[in-house]
């Protein structure tokens, strides 16, 4: 299990087009990009709130001291260049198209608890919530069914805490310290979007 890529990225507009064929804007962090891989593994300094260089729109569902760093299964990026080619879209999918800060390798929803908590290096992060599929990743993804389908599929992600701050950088290997007492990411992730607690297009 390791880290593969940071990624980061500034609150920016993200333009669409609405099914009646308006155009508008709205302003979003989803937009990240790799700041440090594996060929060139530079230390990105991570804090209570977050990765410098990164920031947050919504706070209402995004950031804050719970939901500060967004990890994602690497294996998933698969799943979504397969679906972007049905819709004949672009398959390249660079590190952070899909919203996430830590890019790892080894691990997915099935495997993670709520509560469990990450080792890498100096750095430690515990397990909060799952992340949940807005309008905003249909956007990104470029069409309206993707929520739905990471909703069907699972394969969502999740939140981190930062309890020990301290410098990342990719390739680093990851421990895994886990709460069996908890809920997986996958078993949360079913509640919660069984309870409808959804902002979908």
């Amino acid at each position: 299990m390791k880290l593969i890529a940071i990624c980061t990225g500034l609150v920016a507009p993200l333009v669409y087009r609405t099914a009646s064929g308006d155009i508008k804007t709205e302003a979003s962090g989803i937009k990240k990009q790799a700041v440090s891989t594996e060929q060139n593994p530079i230390p990105i300094e991570l804090k209570k709130l977050g990765l410098e260089g990164d920031e947050q729109c919504n706070l209402s569902v995004h950031g804050g001291l719970d939901k500060a760093v967004y990890m994602m299964p690497a294996e998933h990026y698969e799943f979504w260049k397969a679906r972007r080619q049905e819709k004949n879209l672009d398959t390249d999918l660079p590190w952070g198209s899909l919203g996430e800060n830590l890019v790892v390798e080894g691990l997915d929803e099935t495997q993670v608890r709520i509560g469990d908590e990450f080792e890498l290096g100096e750095v430690r992060l515990r397990v909060t919530d799952p992340r949940e599929p807005c309008h905003k990743f249909a956007i990104r993804m470029g069409y309206g069914a993707a929520p739905k389908q990471m909703i069907q599929q699972g394969n969502c992600g999740w939140y981190l805490r930062v309890v020990q701050t301290g410098q990342l950088y990719a390739g680093v290997e990851l421990k895994h310290f886990a709460n069996p007492q908890g809920k997986t990411v996958l078993e949360s992730f079913r509640f919660k979007t069984r309870k409808g607690q959804m902002d979908l297009l």
